[in-house]
């Protein structure tokens, strides 16, 4: 998002990882001023797990598109997979 956002408002292109490395200073000092070492898991462990629906359109028709969504609780890290059918 943050990304598009300095694309669509600036004209700067920027790879996830440089974004990642500029902001990681303030995340770890919000982080720190937050407690949020309290609130991330040990890792390997304990994973949040959501699914959603979404109408997206695909070749003109729209279509109902079930998702899975994935985080890591210690590294925050997303596996997100979209489907067709709800099985």
């Amino acid at each position: 998002m943050v990304r598009q956002d300095l694309l669509a408002e600036q004209g700067v292109a920027v790879s996830r990882r440089t974004l990642q490395r500029a902001v990681q200073p303030y995340r770890q000092a919000l982080g720190r001023s937050i407690g949020d070492d309290a609130v991330r898991d040990p890792p390997g462990r304990q994973p949040q797990i959501d699914f959603g629906e979404r109408l997206v359109e695909m070749g003109g028709v729209k279509i109902k598109a079930f998702k899975f969504v994935a985080t890591l609780g210690h590294s925050r890290r997303l596996h997100v997979r979209a489907f067709r059918p709800e099985k």
